[in-house]
């Protein structure tokens, strides 16, 4: 199966610190590429440069507006490689100017502490997909040319509650089995959780976004859980948990961004 998410994330190898390509219009939200899918083509490159480990968490500062009229560069580089986990940096460039930077450390997923005591956090109780709504323009008060790659559905709780708070589900269209990458991905793809409370806010930009990876998820429909807890002077804070087909949670977000009030 072809990968649309593989394709338009990858970019040209010319060294082994440098990638160069162009962005897709298919993940834009109006006409600005998601930050998440800015980040999953940094991390892309960053992975050919790691190897065999896995992505373990990812910390992203959003320093300007990715567009797809011009190149993109990525530049990385090993910080440290470590037994257990491995960590690298990199920048992707736009115009000669850095738009995003990029933090993540690599590691082997599938290794624990059979000793260890696990805590586990359940996913919440949500309709099946077919039961929720299809991602809106119209509700989200701006174009979202990205649903050509994802569709997203959100639930309608019949319990409510009083903070701004959003549960839903999310998958790739071609149905692209999700991995680490992909979970990265889907963590800035839903819908801010703001607009349960204030509705066609219309964009609302990443500053900085920290996913961590806990498990390696299983295909199918990935549950999101989304709420805002902060929403003062312009900017909001917004953690976030997902879920893959066997209930197990399988990352873990925390994003600051900027929205009107």
């Amino acid at each position: 199966m072809d990968s649309k998410f593989l394709a338009e994330t990858t970019l040209e190898k010319i060294s082994d610190e440098n990638w160069i390509g162009s962005l897709s219009k298919n993940w834009n939200i109006g006409d600005v590429p998601n930050g998440g899918y800015l980040l999953a083509v940094v991390l892309r490159s960053m992975q050919q440069q790691v190897g065999s480990k896995g992505l373990i968490s990812v910390s992203a500062h959003f320093l300007r507006p990715g567009n797809t009229d011009s190149q993109v560069e990525v530049k990385s580089k090993m910080l440290k490689d470590g037994r257990r986990i491995s960590t690298y940096e990199a920048s992707l460039l736009q115009d000669g100017k850095e738009s995003l930077k990029v933090v993540a450390d690599f590691g082997d997923l599938s290794s624990s502490s059979k000793n260890s005591k696990l805590i586990h956090i359940d996913p919440p109780f949500l309709p099946p997909p077919e039961d929720c709504k299809t991602r809106s323009s119209a509700t989200q008060g701006i174009e979202l040319p990205i649903q050509k790659r994802v569709e997203v559905r959100v639930a309608e709780m019949k319990k409510k509650t009083e903070r701004a708070e959003l549960f839903g589900w999310v998958k790739f269209c071609d149905s692209t089995p999700p991995d680490p990458l992909a979970l990265v991905f889907f963590s800035d793809a839903f819908p801010p959780s703001i607009f349960t409370q204030i509705a066609k806010l219309g964009w609302v930009p990443t500053v900085e976004l920290s996913v961590q990876i806990r498990r390696v998820p299983a295909d199918g429909w990935v549950l999101g859980h989304f709420y805002t807890d902060d929403l003062q002077n312009g900017s909001m804070i917004e953690t976030g948990r997902l879920w893959d087909s066997r209930g197990f949670l399988v990352a873990q977000s925390r994003q600051l961004a900027l929205a009107g009030t």
